[in-house]
């Protein structure tokens, strides 16, 4: 949104933002401390199958490829830039991961969120 309203920092040029940076594990803390502080259950993929994986889904034309692709870009910091172009937009004011997570359980519950 902020973008839209700062039009000349993204003439000619993708603008790198982001609302927050973190790693899946202080993903996981947040999610199991949001939802009562139970410890949840996690499976790991060695990024070897999660590409293999990925490779077979495209091959097969199942739909889930695209899925397979962003999470090994994500997992292999793909998304990570050395700066960012918040302040371009006036967009250092951005959610937070407990933000993100609140929003994301709310969804699931069926509960409106205060984003």
């Amino acid at each position: 949104m902020k973008a839209l309203l700062h039009p000349e920092a993204s003439k000619n040029r993708a603008l790198k933002v982001n609302s927050f940076t973190t790693t899946e594990q202080e993903a996981l803390a947040e999610f199991e401390k949001q939802t009562g502080g139970q410890k949840w259950r996690v499976e790991y993929i060695s990024i070897e199958d999660l590409k293999k994986f990925e490779k077979e889904a495209w091959e097969s034309g199942n739909p889930v490829a695209t899925l397979f692709t962003l999470r090994r870009i994500w997992a292999t910091g793909g998304t990570l830039y050395e700066k960012r172009d918040n302040y371009l937009i006036d967009g250092d004011d951005t959610d937070t991961l407990q933000d993100a997570v609140r929003s994301a359980i709310a969804s699931q519950v069926g509960e409106k969120s205060s984003l």
